[in-house]
């Protein structure tokens, strides 16, 4: 199992916005999985909205 420490080693390793980058993407991709092999449309939307959410501050950690 992952704990704080390790997110904290991704962060030092690859910046936060690339950590961040990562993760909007991995809901992109859930997301789309749920939607393609599962059908289910409504959870694949709240995938992205969270998605979107995480670039938001993916984009405020650039400035």
């Amino acid at each position: 199992m992952y704990d704080k420490s390790d997110i904290e080693i991704m962060i030092e390793n690859m910046s936060l916005s690339g950590v961040l980058s990562i993760l909007s993407q991995v809901c992109y991709e859930k997301a789309e999985n749920l939607r393609d092999n599962w059908q289910d449309v409504e959870t694949a939307r709240t995938w992205e909205k969270v998605g979107r959410a995480v670039g938001k501050i993916k984009i405020k950690t650039d400035l």
